[in-house]
Parts: structure tokens; sequence; C-alpha cells
């Protein structure tokens, strides 16, 4: 292994060995410390019966909860290594579990009942790596593969299908051609799958190093789980605005953001909208006139059937509704007090990626967009007003001076803040107390009238 591996975990090995068992790391530790890259999680495949790994730690404290299946919990110095008997699967019946697992002593029969090569890899500190199926060749080839048939591993569990995708966009790897044919002809098998673990699929594949490529390479199948988003495909753009349809433009747009899972969420919404407000000049051009709202109800109906969180959700919909609204350097300061910085520098990510995706010459304004994220940055490092916590007053100061606490106070000093923040008043504390002991007056005089 190129990179440590805990001593909890050397220690779980030896102990294993120590009465007689085979133990091994397994999986996707192995394979990532091949690719170099620095494993997280340690699982340990051994030749012992959930029984007799409890045998071996009979002084720690154990988490038994998959025993049945064959997964010991054990906690070594406050580290929880989970610990797993070989298994052969039984029959699959619901296209996601088996109906039943066997214990076995092979090590090679819990490898190749695994989904693709690159993930049948185990290690062991005296015999090194053991590669029964050829996954340091595909990881060096830079290739999904499947351990026997492929239509067999996909029929097996149809979630494999989004994980293969998720695997090419997060290490850059091509899946092979038998493997792509068998994903396209069990695709419908997704249908099977609960909405959280595809969502979990999606989620990482997004933030992976190369989501658009895959999209573009397997749009049907994306489809598949993304339905709402097939009329994107081939859906014409003809305009001076544009180079691409709105399928192409979206996944272009997709190719220039970074990886913040909420900003590329917003990017494969952003014009989902426009297949369904396109209208049509007698020349041919394109307009697409409120396709924004149409694309918000869409991502918030993806996203919830995807059974998303709600901050991700709220967050996704919220860079759709404003992705084509007009940020300048004379309403700056608004835009970063209406959103908060982090959404707002995700607003910013949108626009930008948006902006790179059109027709050349729209692309060339990419220029002043940097130099306005640049102004922002300077805006809110300068202490500028942009929060009520950034306020010169503040409402213990408006109590004091004859405010009572409620829904008026806090209208008051969102009242402030808008004053300040689009340039009316300076941020000066006795200036702003005047300002709201008039605006109390008036309240005042008005609930008099009304009594």
């Amino acid at each position: 292994m190129r990179f440590s591996i805990p001593g909890e975990v050397l220690e779980a090995l030896q102990r294993l060995n120590d009465a007689g068992h085979e133990a091994y790391l397994v999986g996707g530790c192995v394979r990532d410390d091949y690719l170099g890259i620095p494993p997280h999680d340690f699982d340990i495949c051994t030749s012992a019966y959930p029984d007799e790994i409890i045998n071996c730690f009979p002084n720690e404290k154990r988490v038994e909860v998959g025993k049945e299946h064959g997964t010991v919990g054990v906690i070594l110095n406050n580290v929880q290594i989970e610990i797993t008997t070989y298994r052969k699967d039984g029959p699959y019946q619901d296209n996601r579990h088996p109906e039943y697992v066997s214990f076995t002593r092979s090590l090679a029969e819990d490898l190749k009942r695994r989904d693709f090569t690159m993930n049948a890899l185990a290690w062991h500190p005296y015999s090194g790596t053991i590669d029964l199926f050829g996954g340091r060749e595909d990881c060096d080839k830079k290739i999904i593969r499947c351990i026997g048939s492929p239509a067999m591993r996909f029929t097996e569990d149809a979630l494999r299908i989004l994980r293969a995708l998720r695997f090419a966009s997060t290490f850059s790897f091509s899946v092979e051609k038998a493997a792509a044919f068998a994903m396209y002809e069990k695709k419908n098998l997704l249908k099977r799958i609960s909405a959280e673990r595809i969502a979990s699929e999606l989620n990482k594949l997004m933030v992976g190093t190369r989501p658009a490529e895959v999209f573009f390479q397997f749009p049907r199948i994306l489809f598949e789980v993304l339905p709402l988003l097939e009329p994107m495909y081939r859906c014409p753009q003809r305009s001076v605005f544009h180079s691409y349809d709105v399928w192409e433009h979206t996944l272009y747009a997709l190719d220039k953001t970074p990886s913040e899972l909420a900003v590329r969420w917003a990017i494969l919404f952003h014009d989902s909208g426009k297949p369904h407000t396109v209208t049509y000049d007698p020349d041919g051009t394109t307009h697409f006139r409120g396709h924004q709202q149409v694309s918000v109800r869409i991502a918030r109906e993806t996203m919830e059937t995807l059974k998303q969180s709600k901050a991700l959700t709220d967050e996704v919909c919220l860079l759709v509704d404003h992705h084509d609204d007009r940020i300048g350097p004379d309403n700056l300061q608004y835009w970063i007090s209406k959103l908060g910085t982090e959404t707002f520098f995700n607003l910013m990510h949108v626009q930008r990626a948006d902006l790179l995706a059109h027709a050349p010459h729209v692309a060339e304004r990419v220029t002043s967009h940097d130099a306005l994220v640049n102004r922002a940055e300077e805006l809110i490092n300068s202490g500028a007003c942009l929060t009520l916590n950034d306020l010169n007053i503040d409402g213990r100061t408006l109590i004091e001076n004859g405010f009572n606490p409620g829904p008026f106070l806090g209208e008051t000093l969102n009242y402030l803040l808008d004053r300040v923040i689009n340039g009316f008043e300076n941020n000066d504390k006795q200036a702003l107390l005047s300002l709201a002991m008039k605006r109390l007056d008036e309240y005042n005089k008005q609930n008099n009238k009304s009594n």
C-alpha cells in the first residue's frame, strides 16, 4: 500500500491471522491506494465466520447489527472497523439485494461476486495485492469492466449502472463496451431502485471530475432517473446568442463549474424549462420567455422526488431562479446582502458557467464577470454593511429609545439595512437612530388615528 494504514486496522488483521483465519483489506481502500488516492474507509474481509470474528475480539466493544449478513463492527481505540466474512450471494429478486447470502472460506468466491474488477482487489501486509480479475490492469487503462457477465451484474443490482457512471466521473475512467451495452439494455431496472440510493450515486457523480462528459455519453441512462430533463435533449436554440441546443449548452456549462454540488445541480436545471416555453419567430429564431420559473418547478419536483435534503433543494432552486438576473457594480451590495456570501458566490459560479456556454461573443463577457467577482471579494473584505450584524445600530438600542419588541422592530432594522445597502444612508449610528425615530413617530401616529 502506498499510504499508511491505521494501526487499529493492522491490529485487526493480525488478530484474525493469529487465530488461524485469512484476512484481507478489500474493495475501495485497495483500489484508491493503487490509484494514488488516500483511502478513507478500510474494510476487512475474512475466512472467519461471524462468531469466530467475535471470538478474536472478546474484550472489545462490537456492533453486531449486520452479523446475520456476515459483518461485525469491532471498536479498537475508539476506531470502528468493519469485518465481513467471505460470502456468496443467493439469487437477486429485486434487482438490488440477494435473497440470501451464504458464508464461504474462499476469498476467490467472495471477490467474484463484486461489481467491477477495480473493486475486487484485496491486500495483506505479507502477501501484498491479490488481483484475480485484472483489476490493476483495468485501473492502469482507466477502464470500468464488470466481473463476469455485465448483463448479470446489472440485473443482480441495477444501482451498479449508476455506480459505473459515478466511477467514470470520479476517476475519469471509460466504461468498457460490453458493460456500456448492458447498462443501456438494463437501464429500465433503475426504476426499482429507491430514490435515496439513486440520489446518493448522482450526488457523487455530480461532484466528480467529469460529470458533463458522462452525461454526454450516457444521456438515456440519466433520463431514466431524471426524466424531466429529457425534453432538453436536442431542443434547438436558434439565436445569435447561442451555439448549442439546450442540452449541449447545459453540459458545456456544467463542464465549466467548480466541484460544488449545489452549483452543478443548478446548472443541470437552469434551462430545463426552455422546451416548455419555446416560441418561434417567422425566421425560426427561438425565444424562451418565462423559462426561469418553469425551470425552478422542474428543479424542485426532481429534487423532492429524489428525496434530496431541503437545504440542498432550496439552494438549487434559488440559484436556478436567479441565474439570469442582472448583477452589476450598482447593485452588488444588494445581491450579496440578499443571498448571503456563500450563495452569492455560488450564483456567480452559475452565471459564469452559463456565459461560457453561449456563443463566443457572449462568452467574452466573462472578463467583466470575473472583475465583478473580484469587486465583491473586495467589498466583503472591506467590512461593508451587508447584514443586520453589520449595522451600527441594533434592536437593543431601538428598544432603549422607545421601540417595543415585535415585528415592527424587525421591520425597522431591515428598512435601515436596505437604506444603507442601496446607498441612501451612511452606516452611522446617530443618523440611523434619527431615521428609526421618525419611522416610529409615523407608526405611532398611524396607530393613534386607527384607535
